[in-house]
């Protein structure tokens, strides 16, 4: 069982996922992990501003108190033999501690906890789980990988003049970088601006402070591309950060700051790699991260706002309904699409106790409670659906038989989600399931 996101991809990159049993809220990749049940949940909405945000962490650490929850009972049926942990951050998943107290019912339990601040802690930490898992030459094998590909950004680095490169960490309050991040800003062949090694993340309370920058990398923790654009936009740091050297100069990126430079996983080394394309014109895409993983300031609202288009040679959106269809709402009624909306409606307003009791009396025991289901909600694929989502669009895609049907929800810039309904034995027609299709 992995409870930190960094661990879970090593695990994977170990080629080991298959022994994993459950996850915590934030393990998102490689997207396979994501059907594994869910363990932890966050005490603070992940959805409200950056500040708001900040000021919950703060005052439940200052109480001495975890920022998430682990659920214990899951732990105890899902019955690990092994789980990953941390110790170096109460902020980024639960803590050691949490852990010790769910383990209690677990004897013989082996708990492996990661403290990286360095990057060499990070290679450490790739063995340490490696050696735990009983795999230790693999460990060796990805670690010595990892190493390979970082000399080989330095040497391509190598031509050019160094850049001064500074990354934040978050937005409000601004804040530069911490652990591993000013090594990997260096073997890309930059200075760090507001970055040591090893050291907590500064606060940096004036715009002024960035000027230093050549090159300033917006990836908050946590924030995908999307994100970061938002809350831009709602803290107007635009309009306040429009003297800053690196802003005028047309050399202010945004990164996924959810999977890259905060995650102390394999994945440093693409970290690394982006840094290199962001700070060298030359190099841009040379690693195939640009337009992907990272995008200058004035690309963002076109790589956000990008509607994703189908294959090529596969039919329109919408032109053919499931292979398994047979009836159409004429047949079974408006009910299964009424649930759904129903549910949307629900999840708009963040009431997942109202929203899970919609789910059948089969799905509700998959998803064990409330507090769990309300976690899956709020993270990952299914995260746009909770709170001011896009419109969308609601519709019977299918019904294979007068009590089972598909009900279509299409969401502006995401998948589809397909919620399978059942009609109950007391005539209540309830979801399933949902599906997720690109």
């Amino acid at each position: 069982m992995s409870l930190l996101s960094a661990s879970t991809e090593i695990v994977c990159r170990l080629g080991l996922g298959h022994l994993l049993v459950g996850r915590s809220h934030g393990c998102d990749q490689p997207p396979a992990v994501r059907s594994l049940p869910v363990v932890t949940a966050p005490k603070v909405d992940p959805t409200a501003p950056s500040e708001e945000i900040d000021a919950a962490v703060r005052f439940v650490v200052s109480g001495g108190g975890p920022v998430y929850a682990i659920h214990d009972a899951i732990v105890a049926e899902l019955a690990p033999t092994v789980i990953l942990t941390q110790r170096a951050c109460k902020i980024c998943a639960v803590t050691e501690a949490d852990v010790t107290a769910a383990c209690k019912m677990l004897p013989g339990c082996k708990v492996v906890t990661v403290e990286p601040t360095t990057l060499d802690d990070v290679f450490g930490d790739v063995q340490a789980i490696a050696d735990a898992l009983g795999a230790p030459e693999r460990g060796e094998r990805l670690v010595a990988s990892m190493r390979d590909r970082l000399d080989a950004v330095s040497r391509a680095v190598a031509p050019f003049a160094r850049q001064k490169a500074c990354h934040l960490e978050w937005l409000s309050p601004v804040m530069g970088s911490g652990y591993w991040i000013a090594e990997l800003l260096e073997a890309a062949g930059c200075e760090p601006i507001h970055a040591k090694r090893g050291e907590h993340c500064p606060t940096l309370h004036e715009a002024a402070a960035l000027d230093a920058a050549d090159v300033l990398i917006l990836a908050p923790c946590g924030f995908s591309i999307a994100r970061t654009r938002h809350e831009l936009s709602e803290l107007g740091l635009l309009a306040k950060w429009r003297d800053v050297a690196a802003v005028r100069a047309g050399r202010c990126v945004v990164a996924d700051g959810n999977r890259f430079f905060n995650r102390s996983s394999c994945e440093i080394v693409d970290t690394c790699e982006m840094v290199a394309e962001m700070a060298f014109p030359e190099l841009r895409g040379l690693w195939g991260h640009h337009g992907q993983h990272w995008v200058a300031l004035d690309e963002l609202d076109a790589f956000c706002d990008m509607a994703p288009r189908a294959p090529a040679g596969m039919p329109p959106a919408g032109a053919t309904p499931d292979a398994t269809a047979s009836l159409t709402e004429a047949d079974v009624g408006a009910a299964p699409r009424k649930l759904v909306e129903a549910q949307l409606g629900h999840l708009r307003a963040r009431d997942f106790a109202l929203t899970f009791e919609l789910c059948s009396s089969a799905n509700r025991g998959r998803l064990a409670s409330a507090d769990n289901f309300a976690t899956i909600c709020s993270s990952g694929t299914f995260a746009v659906l909770v709170g001011d989502a896009s419109e969308s669009a609601v519709r019977l895609v299918a019904a294979k038989s007068a009590s089972a049907a598909t009900v279509r929800v299409d969401v502006c810039g995401t998948p589809r989600f397909h919620f399978d309904v059942v009609l109950e034995a007391n005539g209540d027609w309830r979801t399933d399931g949902v599906r997720v299709t690109c």
